[in-house]
């Protein structure tokens, strides 16, 4: 059993992770099998870009299984500043909108927003990283920042991003995979006190969570671009196509 200093239980999660339903090259099923037999992870999280239909189908799927782990709701909303997780909503949230106004509706939602691969490409910059800090309205304001990325990109800028949030931002720090294929869910995590979504939400509120993971070789790097190439160009057709998605 993993224990914390204070003896408590110790949680892993993984709350960054895309499916088919985006850009990813997994069915829900699979990241759901590889989890349950190829992970020690407690709570995992579909977070497509733009959507939340896939999550909400993966809690379908997890709710007629006998799983290991929780699995809760979330999305990566494109602002039109970068990148943010909304993490724990039952609704989508619009892309394309300001940050501020993004914020606002992860948190009318009732859900948590963390910072994604901040100050790497798509991610938010130091320079709105640091208005942010100075925004003085709570439901405009971040829950948590990504300060482990296993990827490539996600690694770029790690030093800097780190010192900011140490000597300014001082959000709570969390880690997760960013995974876009199967054998990726798990390798970036983020430690937190007991095993499920409410405990998770604790943890963060609390600032009792730790970034954990394993930087991917740049060959796994290679392999997951390559095999991204067809889901990210299936993905800009899907967001692209006429409808009321983006109203």
């Amino acid at each position: 059993m993993r224990l914390s200093l204070g003896g408590q239980r110790r949680g892993k999660a993984d709350l960054h992770v895309h499916s088919l339903y985006s850009d990813g090259t997994a069915t829900l099923q699979e990241l759901l099998d590889w989890v349950e037999h190829e992970t020690d992870l407690d709570l995992l999280a579909i977070t497509d870009h733009e959507r939340i239909d896939g999550a909400l189908r993966a809690r379908e799927l997890h709710a007629r299984g006998d799983y290991h782990f929780e699995l809760a709701i979330g999305e990566e909303v494109t602002t039109r500043r970068g990148h943010v997780l909304a993490l724990f909503v039952e609704e989508r949230i619009p892309a394309l909108r300001p940050l501020a106004e993004t914020l606002e509706r992860i948190h009318a939602a009732g859900g948590v927003a963390i910072a994604a691969h901040p100050m790497a490409p798509l991610g938010l910059s130091s320079a709105v990283l640091r208005g942010l800090h100075r925004e003085a309205e709570p439901a405009r304001r971040l829950d948590g920042i990504e300060l482990f990325n296993p990827s490539m990109a996600g690694r770029v800028a790690r030093v800097a991003r780190h010192r900011l949030n140490t000597e300014l931002l001082q959000l709570p720090a969390v880690g997760f995979s960013d995974a876009h294929i199967v054998e990726s869910v798990g390798t970036g995590w983020t430690w937190f006190p007991g095993t499920g979504v409410e405990d998770f939400r604790r943890a963060l509120a609390g600032g009792q969570t730790e970034p954990g993971g394993v930087h991917w070789s740049t060959w796994h790097n290679v392999a997951v671009y390559r095999r991204q190439l067809v889901a990210k160009a299936r993905h800009l057709a899907h967001t692209l196509r006429p409808s009321g998605e983006w109203r």
